[in-house]
């Protein structure tokens, strides 16, 4: 985790007074470098991206930084042998997958 670094703010009386300095820049710049766990590259220079600035409270702030190239994110079908207003398996799969197997070494 040598990527990440921790940025402190000045404070002027109620208001915080933030520059976005090229240090600042380079640290974000830095940690953006990460990988996937196979060695591929998350964020790409052609990647479409937005910046947003969050917070729960007045005080806090965190930058979020979102990847609009990879939006919208598919999400998997649902599973085929689940209930999900009784969140339960109305099938089991392991004799099917099981029998499969067999199969397959024949």
């Amino acid at each position: 985790m040598d990527n990440i670094s921790t940025l402190s703010f000045n404070k002027v009386g109620s208001i915080q007074e933030v520059k976005l300095t090229q240090e600042i820049i380079d640290k974000i710049q830095e940690a953006m470098l990460h990988t996937k766990k196979d060695g591929s590259i998350n964020w790409k220079d052609e990647d479409e991206i937005v910046v947003q600035l969050a917070g729960t409270f007045a005080a806090d702030r965190f930058i979020v930084i979102k990847n609009r190239t990879k939006d919208p994110v598919v999400s998997a079908e649902p599973h085929p042998h689940f209930d999900y207003e009784k969140k339960v398996f109305t099938k089991d799969g392991r004799e099917e997958y099981m029998k499969e197997q067999k199969e397959n070494k024949k």
